[in-house]
């Protein structure tokens, strides 16, 4: 059974970087996210559970790795993330950035 999402999801077309390191070495796309987790648009097959590592650009803070769990893998499609050990200073971002793609 598929949970309910507890915070508001935005679409967005993100290019990000990403990883199973904090090096985010590989490359592709966010294209819906929230405050507690996004979508990740890859072709890359992760297994769920697993912590991977997303590399954000937030307002205030500059550059910032976010780490998150796979929640569910769509092969060939992309991850389901949620994202993990937050700072009320992300959380805030988060927030700003999910405001900014809401606008009409």
């Amino acid at each position: 059974m598929i949970e309910p999402r507890r915070h508001p999801r935005v679409k967005a077309s993100i290019p990000i970087d990403w990883g199973l390191t904090p090096e985010c070495i590989r490359h592709d796309r966010i294209t819906s996210f929230s405050i507690g987790g996004c979508f990740l648009q890859t072709d890359e097959t992760v297994d769920a559970w697993s912590i991977i590592f997303i590399r954000f650009y937030l307002s205030n803070t500059g550059e910032r790795i976010i780490k998150g769990a796979v929640k569910y893998n769509l092969e060939n499609v992309g991850l389901g993330v949620e994202f993990i050990e937050l700072t009320e200073q992300d959380k805030r971002n988060f927030q700003i950035l999910v405001d900014y793609y809401r606008l009409p």
